[in-house]
């Protein structure tokens, strides 16, 4: 095993650590580093995934350490075991390293963080990044959770969510959407709803379905054609109830989603929630490969690999076909192509429209440092579900015309019900012929019944469900793969009697269900006991002999049903299907005091038309606020349905016609220190000029306008709103983090907003390219700078920038309270108990240290041209050699 370090990639790292000034900037995080996940796959980057899926050219790591010693290294892990250190990154106290880029062309397998050391009082962050420009720029995802009396767990996952909001300032990324089958409509929910209350970035619909597809596509209808398709959003998110979720899940699928491209969705690997702090150790499904049979036996792939088994993850089939919607986002530019999802109830409505998607030419996903914690399936186990698992199996295979041959499907399904009779799960065969008995009845029937349908199934389960089996019980035998007789008269006997159902056999047998088994094991037992030795689970079933022979009589009766209704009843479920994933039925589908709209007729197709074409329309100009005010949006929409956060299509088309729209010229960048006159500013009319916060106090004595105007400090913009907003004959650009203070209008822009990690590290981050964003520098003149150099200036000039305060002695709430001082142009610049940031001039320094470097590193001239500075970070230019001189065209 080759672990020796890159030479090249270590002398590259150390030459990069020496400079302030790194051509890594790390605009975009692409995944963090969860510290209880140490070494496991969880923690690594999927190369191949990236490289596959998604836009993306090349990456970084970055480390930022906030307190004490780190010192860390890059493993690359191949699928042969092998393993390669590219380098280490090292810091000692505040501060943060870069990694040199790293080309995913020339990677395979997996790059793995790795603590090689650090002090007991460090605190840090190590992070996967990348300047590279996304494939979806404006990305906006809603997550929907589809629940019925899960409280605990969507209240916690809720909060998940919001602290991902916070943390990751993602407001203008990404809504939650709570569908609440158990909330009766009221303004309180009832006692059996969610308990979650919405807001700007959480909404709640009370849906009158239970469960399954019934709830996520009300979750897509609302995101696709209704309620929030005012907000714009480019993806959905479908999220089951009962899992535990992390903040970095969302960030990590925020980033791999901005990445993706066309033709693609994603899922994420399950792990069972029952681990050591809900820590991933074994995986539990990787999503599955469809087999297209009666029984479902869908084969699970990645199942039970342990996480620190890196080569294992690499090394496994990775083409599933269909991935739980325990985590399952796609485009919804895909959702207007391929339809809604069927309505099925509980199963398989995820693996129909992962099907109907990979159909439509999109290929399914799942990243191994993807997550999601699920409580454990055999926890919750209970023959109810095999109800719901056959029938909609029946269901979808009819759909695809996959039940041609009646007689074949008639013996499959004869051997179910007879291998359930056999083995005492007489509730798990009885359960199967109400199933048959239900899909016979059409497709309108198991819509229309479905709430009754799901009383009676659960009112049936008594005995067959897992509850805590920690040992088989006493005097039980374990008789797995039991030899069958060598005598032909009893094994005659045997299978005559069902399973010596009429022999007087009176042993107690256990099943062990994790290893081989068959139904004839347990011909011996009056009692049966299936057991889940793994998990301390499992249930027993006597022996009932009356039941036995009413189902098998009943059994022989549902065969001949089958042969005589079939040629009628699949055409019926292969021809509704069109109108049961419209947006017309799914209008009607769900909300309280509403019928399922069954059939189709031509109001129904006008409707369908119309939402559609309503649909296009908000992809086309997603996010257009103006646009979509002229849609009718339905009368019940909520009120948080108007997108009003978020950098839109229109912001980035005018950032991209500004990109270089001044190749070559020179501009001013100006600051508000006392040494900015007005005739200084009335010298400026031809130049353009780029200025920020109270400049308009000198208005009334100048008629000399800024060419561009921003402000980035949120005092300001809650003290001045009325002004700021007032202000014309200029462009505004703001960052989009004002969008709650400066809303918008006619003549604002948008960019994304870039803070820092750590406020307090020396480290500086410069975009020039405000399509990505605008990067924190701790001033207004470091975010202009960054606008001047993605415009195309060559030479810019700074004026006003004094570089020096004089402090109030009055401080309140963390801010400092104006009385009366003078450190900016105009004497009512800070008005007496007027609130203000204080500067911190060394955090300044560290900005304009960066800058200068960048700018120099792309052949950008900066100066400052101030009449007045203390700042020495930029070679000084008399300002009136400049103005003497002819403007550069």
């Amino acid at each position: 095993m080759n672990t020796s370090p890159s030479t090249r990639a270590r002398t590259a790292a150390t030459k990069t650590h020496s400079h302030r000034f790194s051509q890594v900037h790390g605009i975009y995080p692409l995944q963090r580093y969860v510290h209880g996940f140490g070494t496991s796959v969880v923690n690594a980057f999927d190369v191949d995934v990236w490289t596959r899926a998604t836009c993306l050219d090349w990456l970084s790591l970055r480390l930022v350490v906030r307190r004490g010693h780190v010192r860390i290294s890059l493993r690359q892990i191949c699928a042969d075991g092998s393993q390669q250190d590219l380098g280490q990154l090292e810091q000692d106290g505040v501060g943060t390293q870069i990694f040199p880029r790293l080309l995913l062309s020339d990677l395979s397998g997996a790059l793995l963080p790795v603590v090689d050391a650090e002090s007991e009082d460090a605190s840090y962050d190590i992070l996967f990044c990348t300047d590279d420009q996304p494939e979806t720029s404006d990305l906006r995802i809603n997550y929907v959770f589809c629940t019925f009396k899960r409280a605990e767990y969507v209240q916690h996952n809720t909060q998940v969510f919001r602290d991902y909001l916070r943390h990751h300032r993602a407001h203008a990324e990404a809504h939650l959407t709570l569908i609440d089958n158990g909330h009766d409509g009221s303004a309180t929910g009832g006692a059996a709803g969610s308990g979650v209350s919405p807001d700007d970035h959480v909404t709640v619909f009370a849906n009158n379905n239970t469960g399954g597809a019934g709830g996520f596509g009300r979750g897509i209808y609302e995101t696709v054609y209704g309620g929030l398709a005012g907000q714009g959003f480019s993806h959905v998110c479908l999220l089951d109830d009962d899992i535990y979720l992390h903040p970095e899940m969302f960030a990590r699928n925020t980033a791999f989603m901005r990445f993706l491209k066309p033709g693609y969705h994603v899922g994420a690997p399950m792990y069972p929630t029952s681990e050591a702090q809900k820590i991933p150790c074994h995986s539990a499904c990787f999503g599955h490969q469809y087999c297209a049979t009666v029984h479902p036996s869908d084969i699970a792939l990645g199942a039970e690999l342990n996480t620190s088994d890196i080569p294992a993850f690499l090394n496994m089939d990775r083409t599933p076909d269909s991935t739980g919607w325990w985590w399952s986002c796609f485009a919804v530019s895909d959702v207007l192509r391929i339809g809604l999802p069927y309505p099925f109830f509980i199963k398989m409505d995820d693996v129909e429209y992962s099907l109907r998607l990979q159909n439509a030419g999109v290929e399914l996903v799942i990243p191994f440092s993807f997550w999601v914690l699920h409580d454990d399936f055999e926890e919750k186990y209970t023959a109810a579900m095999q109800y719901f698992r056959f029938r909609n199996r029946w269901v979808l295979l009819a759909q695809q015309d996959r039940l041609q041959d009646t007689q074949d499907f008639v013996h499959q399904f004869d051997q179910l019900v007879r291998g359930f009779v056999s083995g005492r799960k007489y509730e798990h065969a009885q359960l199967l012929l109400n199933a048959m008995d239900h899909f016979l009845r059409g497709p309108s029937y198991l819509i229309t019944q479905e709430k009754q349908i799901l009383s009676s199934v659960f009112a049936l389960v008594r005995q067959e469900k897992n509850v805590p089996m920690p040992t088989p019980p006493a005097g039980a035998h374990v008789v797995n793969e039991l030899p069958l007789s060598r005598n032909a008269r009893n094994a005659r006997l045997t299978e005559r009697t069902w399973n010596n159902h009429f022999m007087p056999l009176k042993e107690h047998v256990v099943i062990d269900t994790t290893r081989p088994n068959s139904p004839s094991d347990c011909r011996r037992g009056q009692a049966v006991s299936y057991w889940n030795p793994h998990k301390g689970l499992g249930f027993t079933v006597q022996r009932d002999s009356a039941r036995a022979f009413s189902q098998m009589r009943a059994l022989r009766q549902m065969r001949q049903r089958i042969l005589q209704e079939f040629p009628r009843l699949l055409p019926r479920y292969r021809s509704v299907k069109p109108h049961l994933t419209s947006p017309a039925f799914w209008a009607s589908y769900g909300p309280h005091n509403t019928q399922p709209l069954l059939t189709a007729d031509a109001r129904t197709k006008a409707q369908n038309d119309q939402m559609r074409a309503q649909a296009h329309l908000a992809q086309s100009t997603r996010c257009e606020v103006s646009t979509l005010r002229t849609m009718a949006p339905p009368k019940d929409m909520p009120a948080a349905a108007i997108r009003r956060d978020g950098v839109t299509s229109t912001d980035l088309a005018i950032l991209n016609s500004l990109r270089n729209r001044y190749q070559g010229q020179r501009c001013f960048v100006l600051g508000n220190g006392p040494s900015l006159t007005v005739a200084d500013l009335d010298r400026l009319k031809d130049e353009i000029t780029f200025a920020a916060n109270k400049i308009y106090l000198c208005f009334d004595e100048t008629d000399w306008r800024p060419t561009f105007y921003s402000v980035e400090d949120l005092l300001v913009a809650q003290n001045c709103r009325a002004e700021i907003l007032a202000l014309d004959g200029t462009t505004k650009i703001f960052a989009d983090h004002m969008l709650p203070y400066l809303p918008r209008q006619a003549n604002h822009t948008y960019a994304r907003w870039l803070p820092p990690m750590d406020n307090r590290s020396p480290f500086r981050e410069f975009s020039n390219d405000l399509t990505k964003g605008i990067c924190w520098g701790s001033t207004i003149t470091y975010s202009m700078l960054q606008m001047a150099v993605h415009m195309g200036f060559k030479e810019i000039f700074i004026l006003g920038l004094d570089h020096s305060y004089v402090e109030p002695k009055t401080k309140q709430d963390g801010a400092l309270v104006s009385e009366g001082e003078i450190n900016h142009f105009h004497p009512d610049y800070r008005k007496p108990g007027e609130k203000w940031h204080y500067p911190v001039l060394d955090r300044l320094e560290h900005s304009y240290e960066y800058a200068k470097d960048f700018c120099d590193s792309i052949g950008v001239k900066v100066f400052n041209a101030s009449r007045f500075s203390k700042l020495e970070t930029f070679p000084r230019a008399d300002l009136d050699e400049v103005l003497s001189q002819d403007i550069p065209s």
